[in-house]
C-alpha cells in the first residue's frame, strides 16, 4: 500500500491544492486549513451553507497565499501580521485568529454574496485541543473540523461508485492522503499507521454531510442527493454516515507521494 495522492486545503472549505509531499507537525500538514472565512460574529463558514466556496482557489506558496476569486487572483502576504485579532468559532471551539486586510475580505464577500472576513491561524496562540486517550498528550488542530488528517481508500470509492448510476471523484471527500488499500473499507480496522516518517494514531471515522453532494468542479449540488443518499444505505454508523478516517500525527515528519503505508496495529 502507498500514498497515491496528497492534498492540502489552505483555505478551509475552498478548493484543494495537490502537492507531492506533506510536511506534518502534530497540528497536521503545514499550510492545511491555515485560513478560514468567518461571518460578522466570528463563526466559521463552509460549503454546507455556501457551496460556492468550492470555487475559490487557494494556493500556498513560499511567501504568499494566492486566492482565485472568480476571474480575479490576489496574493496574501505570509509575513507575520498579527496586529488585528478576532475571536473565531469552529463548531464548539473558540480561539483567536489574525484578521487579514479588509480588501481580501471584501473581494471574497462580493464573490460569495455574503459578508465574511478572512482570518489566519496564529501559531502558538490559536489553540484548539483534541481529546486524546494518551495521558499527558494534548494534540492540537488548526481550523479543520476535527482531527487534522483525513485518509481515504481508492477501493472504497470504487465500491461506492459501483452502486451509483454516475460515479464521483475522490475530491468529493476532501482527503489529505489517498491510499490504494487492497479492500474496500479495510481502513475501518486500522488503529495505528506509519506513512513515510510519520506515525498516525487515534483514528476516528469521518462523518459525512451534504458537502459530498457538491461537485467540486462546478460548485453545484446534485439534484438527486447523491452520493450521500446511496452511501447512507450501507455506511451508516452510530454517529452518522462515514467514509474515510481522520487521524492524529504522533510526530513531525515528511510524507511523500509514493511512500509506503504500514499498518502497525
Amino acid at each position: 500500500m502507498q500514498a497515491l495522492e496528497l492534498f492540502v486545503y489552505p483555505l478551509k472549505s475552498a478548493a484543494a491544492q495537490k502537492v507531492t509531499q506533506l510536511s506534518l507537525t502534530e497540528r497536521g500538514p503545514e499550510g492545511d486549513r491555515e485560513w478560514m472565512l468567518v461571518d460578522e460574529s466570528g463563526k466559521f463558514l463552509t460549503q454546507r451553507t455556501h457551496p460556492k466556496m468550492s470555487q475559490i482557489l487557494a494556493l500556498k506558496e513560499a511567501d504568499s497565499l494566492t486566492l482565485g476569486i472568480g476571474k480575479m487572483f490576489v496574493k496574501v502576504s505570509l509575513k507575520n501580521s498579527w496586529q488585528r485579532r478576532v475571536t473565531v468559532q469552529v463548531w464548539n471551539d473558540q480561539t483567536e485568529a489574525a484578521l487579514e486586510p479588509d480588501l481580501y475580505s471584501q473581494a471574497l464577500s462580493q464573490f460569495l454574496g455574503v459578508s465574511c472576513r478572512l482570518v489566519r491561524h496564529i501559531p502558538d496562540l490559536s489553540k484548539r485541543f483534541l481529546n486524546s486517550i494518551t495521558e499527558n498528550w494534548h494534540p492540537e488542530v488548526r481550523f479543520a473540523d476535527g482531527r487534522p488528517l483525513l485518509i481515504t481508500n481508492t477501493k472504497s470509492l470504487e465500491d461506492l461508485n459501483s452502486k451509483l448510476s454516475q460515479g464521483v471523484s475522490m475530491m468529493r471527500f476532501r482527503p489529505n492522503i489517498v491510499v490504494d488499500a487492497p479492500e474496500a473499507f479495510i481502513e475501518d480496522s486500522w488503529r495505528r499507521l506509519q506513512i513515510g516518517e510519520v506515525v498516525l494514531s487515534q483514528p476516528k471515522p469521518s462523518t459525512r454531510c451534504k458537502i459530498i453532494n457538491i461537485d467540486p468542479k462546478t460548485g453545484e449540488a446534485s439534484i438527486d442527493a447523491e452520493p450521500l443518499k446511496t452511501l447512507s444505505t450501507y455506511r451508516r454508523k452510530e454517529k452518522g454516515v462515514v467514509f474515510g478516517a481522520l487521524w492524529i500525527p504522533e510526530n513531525s515528519g515528511i510524507i511523500k507521494q509514493g511512500d509506503s503505508l504500514k499498518v502497525l496495529e
